[in-house]
């Protein structure tokens, strides 16, 4: 992914979303960590559940404040039965840019 981007990773679960209760998808860098989590029904800013798909799309301000490099992401889920699982931890590259401004549409 590149820095000051809005990247989409797309999670793929053995089970549907509808079977969660809570759903925890996190980044991390070093010190550095970003927590995307579903929780009591509600998903929050930049998490789409489809079916078996648990899609994040950062914004530019998230990428943003992760440097060049690598970063490990991984998604844990906790079903409505209790049972809690954990994804392998993936290791993403982070691109930098040349230009770090934040763009927008002027709205």
């Amino acid at each position: 992914m590149f820095r000051v981007t809005t990247p989409v990773h797309t999670y793929v679960l053995p089970i549907d979303t509808s079977s969660c209760s809570v759903i925890r998808v996190a980044y991390s860098q070093g010190k550095k960590k970003l927590i995307k989590a579903y929780q009591g029904g509600v998903a929050p800013e930049g998490m789409t559940l489809d079916g078996k798909n648990v899609i994040i799309r950062l914004t530019q301000e998230e990428t943003k404040d992760f440097s060049s490099g690598f970063l490990n992401a991984q998604i844990r889920v906790l079903t409505d039965e209790g049972e809690s699982l954990s994804s392998k931890v993936f290791r993403v590259t982070v691109d930098d840019v040349l230009d770090e401004e934040v763009m927008n549409n002027g709205l």
